[in-house]
């Protein structure tokens, strides 16, 4: 017999979504450390760590107007990790923080070994999905982007035709 989608059923399955299970990794020095990760990783998070991963992109685009840093966009490869573990584990990844902040986080846990020790406490198959799911998003937006920036071009193109200056010298020589 099928369930009622009552508030309380809605409750339980909400809290059946944000299951965690503490794993205890160890660092390249020794050091061990107890990180609560989630059981499920649930889409919602997924797309969080794939839309945050598009504005720290855009935020990459916005400084590389001004000075590009080769160090920041080869930064920016290392920084789904922390991203997914801000969403996905009980480490303290501060939502507001800069690139170059993030980035930082992620060579220190890269370096200590902790990036590696807790991915491999991540149930089997989830990262994938987040590097799935980051995918697409940015295929998605490359194609937005595309079709705006084609807008954009076919609008000038009209504008800058010379189109209408001809008719006003037409008129005008009339």
């Amino acid at each position: 017999m099928a369930k009622k989608l009552t508030a309380s059923e809605l409750g339980k399955l909400k809290s059946s979504l944000n299951k965690k299970k503490n794993e205890y990794i160890k660092t390249i020095d020794g050091e061990e450390y107890e990180v609560a990760v989630s059981v499920e990783f649930r889409d919602s998070l997924i797309e969080n760590v794939a839309m945050a991963y598009i504005g720290y992109l855009q935020e990459l685009r916005e400084t590389s107007r001004n000075e590009l840093d080769n160090e920041l966009i080869k930064g920016t490869l290392k920084i789904v990790p922390v991203l997914a573990f801000r969403e996905f584990t009980n480490i303290p990844v501060p939502k507001k923080a800069t690139l170059k902040d993030i980035i930082g986080l992620s060579e220190l846990l890269a370096d200590k070994g902790i990036t590696e020790a807790l991915l491999s406490k991540f149930p089997e198959g989830e990262y994938q999905k987040i590097v799935n799911k980051i995918e697409q998003a940015a295929k998605s937006a490359k194609a937005t982007v595309g079709e705006i920036m084609l807008a954009n071009a076919l609008n000038q193109d009209g504008d800058d035709s010379g189109l209408h200056e001809s008719y006003g010298s037409d008129e005008s020589s009339e």
